[in-house]
């Protein structure tokens, strides 16, 4: 559930940049933030009181938190660029976190 509401934030965040419109950048910073800490409450770690056994393993989809994890780094370049006001890194940066989710 939190995957899914993370994602539409962070398309959310994207088609308001790339519109043509003027940018609320004080509103984007909020929302960034509110996405980057639901991206690393999403990258925590998963406790497992068990041990899985590597040899037996069927092909299975990257865990959430992996994904998130993989996210952080751009989610993190998306803040500071809408922090610059630098719009241009800001949608990069954002296709980029989007990508690895």
């Amino acid at each position: 559930m939190l995957y899914d509401s993370t994602k539409v934030l962070l398309s959310g965040i994207l088609r308001s940049l790339e519109s043509a419109g003027k940018i609320g950048w004080e509103d984007q910073l909020e929302l960034a933030g509110e996405c980057s800490y639901e991206v690393h409450q999403m990258a925590r770690l998963l406790y497992k009181g068990y041990r899985t056994d590597p040899v037996n393993r069927a092909p299975v989809l990257v865990p959430v938190s992996e994904r998130a994890a993989r996210a952080i780094p751009h989610v993190k370049s998306l803040v500071r660029a809408i922090r610059r006001k630098d719009q241009v890194a800001a949608v990069e940066s954002g296709k980029a976190a989007l990508a690895e989710m």
